[in-house]
């Protein structure tokens, strides 16, 4: 299935999905390691990340150091 967007903004919105993706699957490949709090920690540090400044949820840590 091929899905095609004429969207203006298909490329920035193909760009974000990306990124998404690639963060799931870092939350994935750590799963293991992590609580399920520490999980929902990271994914709603990142999902609001704009107003978090970059931070985790109760950490000094910046979410790019968390999730590598």
């Amino acid at each position: 299935v091929e899905i095609t967007s004429t969207h203006a903004k298909a490329s920035q919105i193909a760009e974000i999905l990306t990124k998404v993706s690639g963060f799931l699957k870092r939350i994935k490949t750590t799963a293991e390691q992590l609580t399920q709090r520490e999980r929902w920690k990271l994914i709603l540090s990142a999902a609001f990340r704009q107003f978090l400044g970059g931070k985790v949820i109760g950490s000094t840590g910046r979410l790019a150091d968390a999730t590598g």
